[in-house]
């Protein structure tokens, strides 16, 4: 045999950023600690990346005054870890990157997942991965924009319609090679440059991550309101357990 046939493919291990206050969801319990179909939110997340069973572990970044994760400890699923979470999601995912790479993690892959996206489903996760296929620079789950899309003024007014041909909206779980991300996101950290997701630090290198087609079902959890709508999604699921 080869070998290149004996090459042992990178272990996969996701980083959970639940650092946030979640100032928009109007509590002061971070919204990942919020209940969904009696669970936490996050803890629901965190069930279902241990069922890809690819995943190695999961790191947790959490805020250095979080007082709600130690209640999560006794029912935390295996191979959970948590370390402290930085200002910014980047610098939270950063730190969580910077922990693989001193266990020697760096020529592994991670899957970025935000802890608010409970309803994402395991065969999107795993598609992600074999469509990506390990090859760098990575991809991320996303659905085409189907809405009709507008630019507008400060005060409301309409300035045109913008194409929607090419417009994708952008989920997690995102996944990259660990050591490509973190010099994205190092960079970027340096340098000021904004990034309201991970595939935006790689952009900042001059790549070009691929989109691996996910579904609309993948709510990210933002207000009050979101919950009753990922409670209905989760109930469908159950009765339809197919991507749709």
């Amino acid at each position: 045999m080869s070998q290149s046939n004996q090459r042992v493919k990178p272990r996969i291990w996701a980083i959970v950023p639940a650092a946030g206050a979640g100032t928009r969801f109007g509590s002061d319990l971070p919204k990942q600690y919020h209940r969904l179909a009696g669970e936490e939110v996050i803890l629901r997340t965190l069930r279902l990346l241990t069922e890809v069973t690819r995943v190695s572990g999961i790191g947790v970044g959490i805020a250095g005054d979080d007082s709600a994760w130690a209640s999560l400890l006794p029912r935390l699923p295996e191979g959970v870890w948590s370390y402290k979470g930085g200002q910014t999601r980047s610098e939270t995912v950063l730190r969580g990157l910077s922990e693989l790479i001193r266990q020697g993690r760096e020529a592994d892959w991670v899957l970025v997942h935000d802890s608010v996206r409970p309803c994402v489903q395991v065969q999107d996760i795993n598609r992600l991965i074999d469509e990506t296929g390990f090859g760098s620079p990575g991809g991320l789950l996303a659905t085409p924009v189907s809405d009709t899309l507008k630019t507008v003024l400060p005060n409301r007014e309409i300035t045109q319609t913008v194409s929607r041909e090419s417009l994708w909206r952008a989920q997690t779980p995102q996944f990259f090679p660990v050591d490509l991300l973190h010099e994205g996101l190092s960079k970027a950290l340096a340098e000021n440059l904004d990034c309201t997701d991970d595939a935006q630090a790689l952009e900042y290198l001059g790549l070009s991550p691929r989109v691996v087609l996910g579904s609309s079902y993948n709510l990210k959890i933002t207000r009050d309101s979101d919950l009753s709508l990922a409670e209905a999604i989760l109930d469908l699921q159950e009765q339809l357990p197919c991507s749709e």
